[in-house]
């Protein structure tokens, strides 16, 4: 009797996890924001620095629980970052100081995740997969005079990161994750990001 019991318990607090887990959620979220290249400036300047700054971003998901524990979701996100650089190009010849410049633009993603509801029924662990289509804004400086030559490209990328959420109430979470994506072409983007959203 006793085990049938302890079957009960356990069977009920992984159907409270899952339960948990089910609906939809919208956040905000932002942090640190660094993208690698080696194709945008020339590998060979020895002032070669990747781009840094902050991202700020919001998403729109929904989770339905998929066995005890277990849950899965998808995501759709638009991300805004702040990170630019120029940098001299020795490789030009020109009557002055001529600059390469790149600066991070919109970002739009969506993504499936699966994780798991601990035993607390107020956090999760998460892993995700998706894409990415950064747009980015080159231009080209002469003597810091205004940017000539601006161009803007789109690049399209694979995303995967890993997270934690924590509820603080019946619909209010926090959450802090990782996300790295690649956009080939040895462009490469890593981000540490904190999140609040509203389960509805």
């Amino acid at each position: 009797m006793r085990h049938i019991v302890a079957f009960v318990i356990m069977l009920s607090a992984f159907s409270a996890s899952a339960a948990q887990a089910e609906g939809g959620r919208v956040e905000i979220h932002g942090g640190y924001d660094r993208l690698d290249y080696d194709s945008f400036f020339s590998p060979s300047d020895s002032t070669f620095k990747p781009t840094e700054g902050a991202v700020l971003g919001a998403s729109l998901s929904y989770d339905i629980p998929i066995s005890g524990p277990l849950f899965a979701g998808i995501e759709a996100n638009a991300d805004f970052a702040t990170g630019s650089r120029c940098q001299v190009n020795p490789l030009v010849l020109a009557p002055g100081i001529f600059e390469s410049c790149l600066s991070l633009k919109r970002d739009l993603g969506a993504n499936a995740r699966i994780g798991v509801n601990l035993a607390n029924d107020r956090t999760r662990l998460y892993a995700l997969a998706g894409y990415s289509n950064l747009l980015l804004e080159t231009s080209f400086q002469i003597n810091r005079q205004p940017p000539t030559s601006l161009r803007s490209e789109t690049r399209d990328g694979l995303r995967l990161g890993v997270g934690i959420e924590h509820d603080f109430g019946k619909r209010f979470y926090g959450k802090i994750e990782y996300r790295y994506t690649d956009y080939g072409s040895g462009i490469a983007r890593s981000q540490g990001l904190v999140g609040a959203g509203l389960r509805f």
